[in-house]
């Protein structure tokens, strides 16, 4: 018997409807923009943690063990090397470790190097212990994952409206993130080994490729990245496991990887576009605060329209399947 041919009901997701959809379920649960607004005036406004007098002792060691191979420029070389390293150092804050990827809360500031603020210069805590930066770094970065997993599980629920949320959900969401990271984080490190190393000897060997292989990189990246994008977005939209979350969202984009490409693309663009209009006032002012709660509303939109995205997608698929099996059914 010929195959029956079914027409669908659900289009593909489509770029448009989705960032129309985000913006919309913002704005009518604009309590979504408290957590990136609190982290930037944290960020800004509160204290800073600095790992100065541990780590610039221990660079400018390895610095001066280098030098040998400058010659007569090694005196330069360290010179050079202390003052780059003490400007980075001052400007670092341990508290930007509650920014978390991939699941956490978007800031503006996590980048932005403030040295002053409306009220003064910031209170500054001098950490000098290996064990207690390490100890903090934890602490920070699963309080921000935690915070990142409620702000996901809210954002979510604001655009599909599921299952209302309750401590048992939001607990279980936050530990598949976690083990969502470290596979992630897992997978990145295993990866970034041999590549850096064929990297280093395409620069060595032809140095004349200029930047070819960091071109190659990029894309290579993205190639391998992209298929992960909605990794945690099965997570907060249809409660599935970490390693079940990857497998969507392998299937996901792989099914639609040239609009999803251009999703994410579009995506890019507006939020690292408008941040450069966010960051426009200095930091001493409060004009700053107008950026602060732009980048909350915008940056809140985008997590928003790529869960719409995920949804329609996921629908779209689903109804793909079906009518694949009602297909195979009529054929038989």
């Amino acid at each position: 018997m010929p195959n029956v041919i079914i027409d669908t009901k659900n289009d593909p997701p489509r770029l448009i409807p989705s960032l129309v959809e985000g913006f919309n379920a913002v704005a009518n649960n604009v309590y979504l923009i408290i957590f990136p607004i609190f982290l930037d005036v944290l960020f800004w406004l509160g204290p800073r943690l600095r790992v100065k007098k541990f780590f610039l002792p221990l660079l400018m060691e390895a610095a001066e063990l280098s030098s040998s191979a400058y010659g007569v420029e090694a005196a330069d070389f360290i010179e050079t090397t202390g003052e780059m390293w003490t400007l980075v150092l001052e400007q670092f804050n341990l508290l930007f470790s509650l920014r978390t990827f991939p699941i956490g809360i978007p800031s503006l500031l996590v980048s932005y190097l403030a040295e002053t603020n409306p009220i003064g210069k910031p209170i500054t805590f001098e950490i000098t212990s290996g064990n207690m930066i390490l100890l903090w770094l934890f602490v920070l970065a699963i309080f921000g994952l935690i915070l990142g997993s409620i702000y996901f599980a809210l954002t979510a629920h604001a655009v599909m409206g599921r299952p209302s949320l309750n401590f048992s959900l939001i607990a279980n969401q936050s530990a598949q993130a976690m083990i969502l990271s470290l596979i992630l984080l897992t997978a990145l490190s295993l990866l970034s080994i041999p590549i850096s190393c064929l990297f280093s000897s395409l620069i060595l060997i032809m140095p004349s490729l200029g930047m070819l292989p960091f071109i190659i990189l990029g894309i290579i990246l993205v190639w391998v990245l992209l298929p992960l994008a909605f990794s945690p977005h099965g997570i907060f939209a249809d409660e599935l496991k970490a390693t079940r979350s990857i497998v969507a969202s392998f299937r996901l984009v792989r099914s639609l990887m040239s609009g999803t490409g251009m999703f994410f693309i579009t995506l890019i663009i507006i939020s690292y576009g408008l941040d450069i209009l966010w960051t426009t006032p200095q930091s001493d002012s409060w004009l700053l605060l107008i950026g602060i709660f732009g980048h909350a509303f915008i940056s809140s939109g985008l997590l928003a329209a790529s869960f719409k995205y995920y949804e329609c997608g996921m629908r779209w698929q689903q109804e793909l399947r079906q009518i694949n099996q009602e297909n195979q059914s009529s054929a038989a």
